[in-house]
């Protein structure tokens, strides 16, 4: 496995977070959008993943609070919109 394909596989480990929505979530992100990423929004990406779950929470069920503008782009990419998604 070349260091590029290891590296993307950590980074596809940490999208799973043992909520099936958060994962669902995350994961469709780095599925169809991440490679395509320019630099400033997979560190942007890479910041999200930092952040523990029930903020992330919070910054998908009310993406306009979101302070960080980088992290809030990939919210509103993430979500198509900016009404939030209700984690039920």
């Amino acid at each position: 496995m070349t260091e590029s394909n290891l590296e993307l596989s950590k980074i596809k480990w940490r999208c799973r977070r043992g909520t099936k929505e958060l994962d669902f979530l995350l994961l469709s992100y780095f599925n169809e959008r991440y490679l395509e990423a320019d630099k400033e929004n997979k560190n942007a990406f890479l910041r999200l993943l930092e952040l523990q779950d029930p903020l992330l929470i919070e910054f998908f069920a009310e993406p306009k609070k979101i302070q960080d503008p980088g992290i809030q782009r990939i919210i509103l990419n993430i979500l198509g919109n900016d009404r939030g998604y209700q984690i039920k």
